[in-house]
């Protein structure tokens, strides 16, 4: 495997709440590629958009590269505890 990590970011505004798990997992079985050996992370957002990003960790070895992109990995886990807080929260109100 080349080490590729494809995340996925489902837009999930205007979905109710309990129909999330099932439209997110719609979602991504229409745009996965099949033929590509990855690790693929789903995160829904509060967005209208839906977006992918590869990220190929066995490419980066220039140190502003390095830099910039665990920035982003650790955005990724804040919008990602983000999330799951929101997730927990309407659950718990419904």
């Amino acid at each position: 495997m080349e080490n590729k990590i494809i995340v996925i970011y489902v837009g999930v505004a205007g979905i109710r709440t309990i129909d999330i798990d099932e439209y997110v997992h719609e979602v991504t079985e229409k745009i996965l590629p099949s033929a590509v050996q990855a690790e693929f992370i789903v995160i829904p957002i509060q967005s209208y958009d839906t977006r992918m990003e590869c990220i190929n960790p066995k490419y980066i070895t220039e140190e502003e590269l390095i830099t910039k992109n665990t920035a982003l990995m650790a955005e990724l886990v804040v919008e990602l505890e983000h999330q799951i807080k929101n997730l927990k929260e309407k659950n718990e109100k419904n």
